[in-house]
Parts: structure tokens; sequence; C-alpha cells
């Protein structure tokens, strides 16, 4: 992607001024109000350094902001991990929204935050479509996600089954959570340690199911959030993470019109290797 980085410091004159209205102040011709709004909700916007997600927060004199506004990649500049007659498998960046209109001609067959990178598959006809969703709904796709957690988790290995339903809202997005009374859907994640350091964990998750924020719950509750993840946690032992730090690594399964197997791999992104020595 191509970056663009707007460093602004806070005068005299506009101690107290909101996040929002300074920006809007000082911003570049072709941002709107809307538009610098979703940037600084997508962690995009730093105030000393330390990532700020509300838009309404107070500026200090001589605070230092800093706004970054990246150019998302057009569908010919996305890395293309696999792709034959029927389907195709992108490498989506950080940042990218799984949209229809964003793959246009080509149909999505599952989706990723706007936040987690990786292997995204997509087919070339509504009938292949159909074909991979169903191999999703019966269990046939293996995933395996990277998850840079905050802490160090004892365990090495582990297995989470939980039902999860609807918390509340932040920032107009859903919070997910466990309910013990088995009300919502079933959810389960299996997950090993890869490695420790700088008082952070990789760990390799694999969702044997599909739910909304599936892992970002699991390990949140665990004690572990998703570094970054500021929805399901309040601070992390690093700070000025722009993104959560959920990757796609693998996706695995069975073509639907060749029958050959198929196992598709996204290298670990740079970000993660900015933090941790991967």
């Amino acid at each position: 992607m191509k970056k663009n980085r707007l460093t602004l410091r806070v005068s005299k004159e506009e101690h107290g001024m909101r996040l929002l209205a300074f920006l809007r102040a000082h911003a570049l011709d072709g941002f709107s109000v809307k538009g610098l709004k979703r940037l600084v909700d997508a962690k995009r916007c730093q105030i000393n350094g330390r990532v700020e997600t509300f838009s309404t927060h107070a500026l200090f004199a001589q605070d230092l902001v800093t706004l970054d506004h990246d150019e998302l990649p057009k569908q010919g500049e996305l890395a293309v991990l696999f792709e034959d007659a029927d389907l195709i498998i992108y490498n989506k960046p950080p940042g990218l929204v799984c949209e229809e209109t964003s793959f246009r001609p080509f149909f999505l067959v599952h989706r990723l935050d706007k936040e987690t990178s990786g292997v995204l598959l997509l087919a070339k006809s509504e009938a292949v479509r159909e074909k991979l969703v169903a191999l999703f709904e019966a269990r046939a796709v293996k995933k395996s996600y990277l998850a840079l957690v905050d802490g160090y988790v004892v365990k090495k290995e582990g297995k989470i089954v939980s039902s999860l339903v609807k918390k509340g809202a932040y920032q107009g997005q859903t919070i997910w959570g466990s309910d013990k009374l088995q009300r919502g859907k079933e959810a389960i994640t299996q997950w090993n340690l890869l490695k420790q350091e700088r008082g952070l964990s990789l760990l390799r998750c694999a969702p044997l199911t599909g739910r909304t924020h599936q892992l970002r719950v699991h390990l949140s509750e665990m004690g572990h959030p998703i570094v970054g993840d500021y929805q399901y946690a309040k601070r992390f032992s690093v700070n000025s993470v722009p993104r959560q730090l959920l990757h796609a690594a693998t996706l695995e399964f069975t073509h639907p019109i060749t029958g050959d197997p198929l196992l598709v791999e996204a290298a670990i992104p740079q970000d993660f290797h900015a933090l941790f020595n991967c």
C-alpha cells in the first residue's frame, strides 16, 4: 500500500480542540469529516506516539498528532497466492474491507475483518461460489490464523468451546461474548503456542467454526487479547500498534471442480516482524 503521513503540532490557540475538528482544519483537500473519522476509527491516528481511536478526544497545546492515510490497493495490485479458471486466492492487506464491490467481477466466498490480513478466497462464478460455501458449511475447509497476543500464555495448547452472543456495541460495532447459558451459536477454537518474547505470545489458531469475531473473543476471554484489538481490550504492554495483529495464514480444502487438494499460505506480514521475531 502507498502510505502517506500527516504530522501536526497543536498550537496554544488550538488547546482544548476536539481531534476531529483539528484534523478537519489541517487535513489535505479531499478529506471529508466522515473520511477523517473512519481513519481515526481504523487506528490511523496517533497523539504523542499513542494510538487514539476517539475523534472527540480533547487536545493539549504542543500535542504531536500524526495521521496515516493509506491508499488501499486496487484489485490488480493485490498479491495473488493462487489462481485458475474457477477461483482466485488473494493475500489480503490489512485495512481492505471485504465487500463484493471491492473484488468485482469475482464473488466473495468468505470474509476477513477489515484489519485482518491474509488468505482470502474468491470464486469466478456464482456456481463455484456455491460449491465453496458448501465446503465451509460442511467444515471441510481447514483454516489457520496467526495471532500475536498480549502476555505470556502458560499452556502450550488448548481448545475453547463456547456459545457466542451479542453483548453490546463499541464505536458502532457489535461486541460479542460467550454466554454461560449456551443461548448463542457454538464456537470452537483450537490453538497452540509457537513462541514468546517481549511480553507477547505468538499463537496458531484453528477456528473449527466460523463465528463473527470468534478468535478475537476467545483469546480476549482467555486473558490474552490480540495486540491492537481495542474493541476487546483497553490496554496492551506495547503501544502504537496500528491494527489488530491477526493474520489468516493458511487455507486448505479440496478444489470443488478439479478435486485437487489445495493448501495456500500467506507469508507473515511486516507489522508482525516489527514487534516480534516471527
